[in-house]
C-alpha cells in the first residue's frame, strides 16, 4: 500500500489517533532495539526524536487541560441559568464528545509511549471507533451551532421554529446515531497483531482496498464539507451583523411603514446585546477550530493528492512524519481550548461561572456553619448560626442579581 495513503488514513483529520502512533510515530527503531540507531541517519533520527519529544511533551498537557475545561464548561452549561440559553444543547455536548475523545487520545498516548496496555481484541476496535466517531461528532457540533448563529442573524423569523432547544437536542441525537451506524466498519477492519513482542492495532489488509476509498469520503464528509459550511455561515453572519451596524449608525429609517416594522424587528434581533455577544464568541469558536484544523487539513489532503497523482511506492522524508506530528497537535488542542474561549469573550459563560463559584462557597460556608452549631447547642450558637445563614444568603442573593444583570 502506498505510505502516501497510509499517512493519510492513519493522520486523518477525524485521527484515528491509535492507528496513527502505531504506524508512524510509535518508536519501531526502540523495538528492533540499538540496531536501529545505527541505522538510522543521524538527520532522519533528529526529525524523528523531535516529532516524538513533541508529542511526549504536549499531549499529556492537551489532554490534561482539556478535560478540567470541558467538564467545567459541561457543569456551567447543565446547572446554570445557560441552560436555557440558545445552542446549549450543541456547546455541552460538544464539551462531553471532546473529553471521550481526549480519553481515547490519552490511553493511545500512554500505550505508545509508557506501557503496551492494549493487547486483546476489542480493546483497540473499541478504541479506534471511539476515534472516529467522537471526531465526527466535534466537527458536526461546531457546525451545528453556527448554523444555528446564522439562521438566528440572517433569518431571525424562522429561529424560534428551527432552533428551539428541543429541535437542538433532536439534531444532537441525530447526528449521534448517524455517527454510530457511519462509522461501524471501525469495528471490523482492525485487529492487533503482535511485532517483536509488542502488539499493535492495524488495519486488515484485505479490507485496504475499501479503506482507500473510505478514506477518500471520509475527508469530504469531515473536511471539506464543514470547513466549507462554517466558513460560508461565518462570512454571511459576520456580514449581516456589520450590515445592520452601518445601518444603525447612519439612522437609515424605511419610509413604509410595513418595511419599518420588519427592519426594527430584524434591528432588535441583532441589536440585542446578549445576542450578539453570544453571536461573537460562537464565531470566534468556529473560527478558531477552522484555524487550527487548517494545517491538518493541508497536509491530510496533500498525502491523499499525491497518492491519486503517482499511484505507486513513494517515499516520504522523515521531516513529513515531523509536520504531521505538528499538524496533529494542532488538531488535537480544538479539543481543548473551546473553555478558554467562553471565559474570555462569553460574558453569559463568565457571569454563570462566576455564579457556580459563589453558590459552591455559599454552600461551604454552609456546611460550616451547621458544623459549628452542632458543636454549640446553646441558644446563643443556634441564633448565631441561623443569623450568619441569612447573612450569607442575602449575600449570595445580591451577587446572583449584580452577576446575572451584568452579564446582560
Amino acid at each position: 500500500m502506498n505510505l502516501s495513503l497510509k499517512m493519510a488514513m492513519a493522520g486523518g483529520n477525524h485521527s484515528v489517533t491509535y492507528l496513527d502512533y502505531r504506524n508512524y510515530m510509535d518508536p519501531l527503531w526502540d523495538n528492533l532495539s540499538q540496531e536501529a540507531d545505527t541505522l538510522m541517519p543521524t538527520d532522519t533520527k533528529g526529525f524523528y526524536e523531535t516529532a516524538r519529544t513533541l508529542r511526549n511533551v504536549f499531549l499529556p498537557i492537551i489532554v490534561i487541560i482539556g478535560l478540567t475545561g470541558n467538564t467545567v464548561t459541561i457543569v456551567v452549561f447543565i446547572s446554570t441559568h445557560m441552560k436555557k440559553s440558545s445552542a446549549t444543547a450543541f456547546l455541552a455536548t460538544l464539551a462531553f464528545v471532546d473529553n471521550v475523545f481526549l480519553v481515547a487520545l490519552f490511553t493511545t498516548w500512554f500505550d505508545g509511549s509508557v506501557s503496551n496496555i492494549i493487547k486483546t481484541e476489542g480493546v483497540c476496535q473499541l478504541l479506534v471507533y471511539v476515534t472516529y466517531v467522537t471526531s465526527f461528532l466535534s466537527i458536526w457540533y461546531v457546525v451545528g451551532f453556527t448554523a444555528e448563529r446564522y439562521i438566528a442573524i440572517c433569518h431571525p423569523f424562522r429561529a424560534p421554529i428551527v432552533c428551539s432547544r428541543f429541535r437542538e437536542k433532536i439534531y444532537v441525537i441525530i447526528l449521534a446515531v448517524v455517527a454510530g451506524v457511519l462509522y461501524n466498519y471501525a469495528l471490523w477492519t482492525t485487529s492487533v497483531v503482535e511485532l517483536n513482542g509488542v502488539y499493535r492495532c492495524g488495519y486488515k489488509f484485505k479490507y485496504m482496498s475499501l479503506l482507500e476509498k473510505v478514506t477518500w469520503i471520509d475527508t469530504i464528509i469531515t473536511m471539506i464539507i464543514p470547513f466549507l459550511l462554517i466558513l460560508l455561515m461565518n462570512i454571511k453572519v459576520v456580514c449581516k451583523a456589520a450590515a445592520f451596524h452601518r445601518k444603525r449608525k447612519h439612522c437609515l429609517k424605511p419610509t413604509d411603514s410595513f418595511n419599518s416594522s420588519i427592519s426594527r424587528s430584524k434591528s432588535r434581533a441583532l441589536r440585542s446585546k446578549p445576542q450578539m455577544r453570544v453571536t461573537r464568541t460562537l464565531v470566534l469558536v468556529s473560527t478558531t477550530f477552522l484555524v487550527l484544523n487548517l494545517p491538518s487539513h493541508v497536509r491530510r489532503l496533500y498525502t491523499l493528492i499525491i497518492y491519486t497523482t503517482t499511484q505507486q511506492e513513494t517515499e516520504i522524508a522523515m521531516y513529513h512524519y515531523l509536520l504531521q506530528e505538528i499538524t496533529q497537535l494542532l488538531y488535537y488542542s480544538t479539543f481543548s481550548v473551546n473553555f478558554f474561549l467562553y471565559a474570555l469573550y462569553g460574558k453569559h459563560f463568565q457571569s454563570s461561572l462566576l455564579l457556580m463559584i459563589k453558590s459552591i462557597r455559599y454552600r461551604i460556608c454552609c456546611r460550616k456553619s451547621h458544623i459549628h452549631l452542632s458543636r454549640t447547642p446553646s441558644a446563643k450558637g443556634v441564633l448565631l448560626s441561623a443569623s450568619n445563614s441569612r447573612l450569607i444568603s442575602m449575600e449570595l442573593k445580591q451577587d446572583i442579581k449584580f452577576t446575572l444583570s451584568k452579564g446582560k
